[in-house]
């Protein structure tokens, strides 16, 4: 690799690192307070946290890799033209075509990486981040019992608690439980305490004082059954096992689309997703294609420029891509095209700016 390579791959390689971590910060913002709340208001222990954090990384890369490629290719070439690097370069017989090398080895390198997480470290980490969230709502089960609110700590269960950390506050419990299809529930309770079985993936609460409204809505089959002590539980058997439906396989949804001649709009999205697990890591190449001419742009405009009009490029692939989403819904484009629609439009968009701005 010449001095010129490397020196290329040295200006992309600071940029990016900025434009990632401030990109996964920034999306992260929401998860990251979620996970302080826990550590700081529900004594969830710091190693389950930075776990649960690590695994939320891949997906969230998925999305800032390519991101990070277009920022780093902008502000590389923004800072080289400020500088006249790239007309000191022009004078010694160096053309900017012959820095495209340079760049098509960093957008590779960067495409390789989001496809590896789409494809096999994005689905992995997804359930793993399901089954350790389990976990903890099964071992700590304030984590879905907050004062003063209604929880839902399962489907078709919603209770309510009274404040009793308060000095005088209320500490009765409220649920609704129809988990009983046609024999829904209510019960009320003055006092709580926690069941906790890991052992049978169960948990749930002892119930002390209270009454059991059987099937309230139905006057001629209404029961009031009250209780001294009454042992309510929750089953995670179900939620600990794979969804089998939440995620069709490619076969399951040709077939579909086969028995509804193409009409069933959900199923031609769900063949469009498929299509985007690798147009979208492509599109991290013609990102970092696309940075070399817009730098030279806004050459006068510094990082902060270059990652302005890299969000506004991000935008415009976004809005690209919805309108995909809706051609595939009103059936005028297939799966496949509307998936790679934004794609071919920023490929012919690159082919225009090289054109134009790469003739020094």
């Amino acid at each position: 690799m010449q001095t010129i390579d490397r020196y290329i791959l040295q200006e992309l390689g600071m940029p990016f690192a900025q434009s990632l971590g401030a990109l996964t910060f920034i999306l992260m913002t929401r998860e990251i307070l979620r996970l302080v709340e826990l550590l700081i208001n529900k004594g969830v222990g710091l190693l389950p946290l930075l776990k649960t954090f690590f695994l939320l990384l891949p997906s969230f890369f998925v999305l800032t890799l390519p991101m990070g490629c277009l920022i780093a290719s902008i502000s590389a070439f923004s800072r080289l033209s400020s500088d006249r690097e790239l007309t000191a370069l022009h004078a010694t017989g160096v053309s900017p075509w012959r820095l495209l090398p340079s760049v098509l080895l960093f957008s590779l390198a960067v495409f390789l990486m989001t496809l590896t997480l789409a494809q096999f470290a994005q689905p992995w980490t997804g359930q793993s981040l399901k089954k350790m969230a389990l976990v903890m709502l099964r071992d700590q089960l304030s984590l879905a019992l907050d004062e003063g609110v209604f929880n839902t700590p399962t489907n078709k269960v919603v209770m309510y608690i009274g404040e009793r950390s308060l000095p005088d506050g209320p500490s009765g419990i409220f649920i609704s439980d129809t988990r009983t299809s046609g024999d829904p529930r209510l019960i009320v309770a003055r006092d709580w305490t926690v069941i906790n079985d890991p052992l049978h993936n169960r948990l749930g609460l002892t119930l002390q004082d209270g009454t059991i409204y059987v099937n309230p809505k139905d006057p001629g089959q209404y029961q009031t059954i009250r209780f001294t002590t009454y042992d309510f539980k929750l089953d995670l058997t179900e939620s600990l096992a794979p969804e089998p439906e939440e995620r069709p396989s490619l076969f399951e949804i040709r077939q579909k689309i086969a028995e509804s001649q193409g009409q069933d709009p959900r199923y031609l999205r769900l063949l469009e997703d498929h299509y985007k697990n690798l147009s979208f890591p492509v599109s991290t190449i013609l990102f970092g294609l696309l940075g070399m001419p817009l730098g030279m742009v806004v050459k006068r405009s510094g990082r902060a420029g270059g990652f302005a009009v890299g969000i506004l490029v991000i935008v415009l692939f976004y809005v690209l891509s919805v309108m995909g989403d809706f051609w595939v819904s009103a059936r005028i484009l297939s799966p496949f095209a509307a998936a790679w629609f934004p794609d071919i439009a920023f490929a012919l968009g690159i082919v225009w700016l090289f054109h134009r701005r790469m003739r020094l």
